[in-house]
């Protein structure tokens, strides 16, 4: 399966075993390479302060495609894309981010994947959108301070891209010996936990569905 995936920072599973070891005192007993789907889409911001002073800006913004977590992109994130006609698909996005940055340098490219390791999109694009601007929205107010403006519109603007964020799922056993996994964050190595575990949980439930609508399609076909 064809998609467009932030690049694993940490791509090999013996590294990601050992990284994880050293923190943990637990015993792995797999781990798989997952890839998240996330839309990313550019909106604007439009400030009237007390005053009647008036400013705009603009930025990046991801929201998952499963419970619509929002993730905001710091301004000074530099996009490097691996394959040159990939960077085309993005040039409407990016018009107004760096092109040169030494820091937060983000690696995307298209990548075939096995279809297994891909949980699917659970959220219409719009849906995702519109919760992911009421969080924005109030994460903005709290930066910016509530009391500073009248007025704090978010609008989203109409470009968009749908990207795959790489995931370690490490599983092990617990004390009454069911199965766990934790969740390692493939391009920081960082251990996730809270609500991007929750939509992991769920891109599994739904694939483990697809699965068995699948199976159960040819079951009928056969008879």
């Amino acid at each position: 399966m064809k998609i467009v995936r932030f690049v694993p920072r940490f791509a090999d599973a013996d590294e990601v075993l050992k990284k994880y070891c050293r923190k943990s005192f637990k015993a792995p007993c797999s781990l798989e390479l997952v890839y998240l789907p996330f839309l990313l889409f550019k909106y604007k911001i439009e400030l009237t302060s007390l005053f009647g002073r008036k400013k705009t800006e603009k930025g990046l913004f991801l929201v998952d495609l499963l419970q619509a977590i929002p993730v905001n992109i710091k301004k000074n994130t530099k996009f490097k894309f691996r394959n040159p006609d990939l960077q085309n698909e993005f040039v409407e996005l990016l018009d107004s981010f760096p092109t040169e940055s030494k820091k937060n340098v983000i690696l995307v490219e298209t990548e075939d994947v096995e279809q297994k390791q891909v949980l699917p999109i659970v959220l219409q694009e719009q849906v995702a959108i519109k919760t992911g601007k009421t969080l924005l929205m109030y994460d903005i107010m709290k930066l910016a301070g509530s009391l500073r403006y009248r007025r704090l519109d978010v609008i989203p603007l109409p470009e968009t891209k749908t990207l795959y964020y790489p995931y370690w799922l490490i599983y092990f056993r617990d004390r009454k010996g069911k199965m766990q996994f934790d969740v390692l964050d493939g391009v920081s190595g960082q251990k996730e936990g809270g609500q991007i575990i929750k939509s992991v949980k769920l891109g599994l439930i739904e694939k483990q569905k697809i699965s068995q609508n699948l199976h159960l399609a040819k079951g009928a076909g056969v008879n």
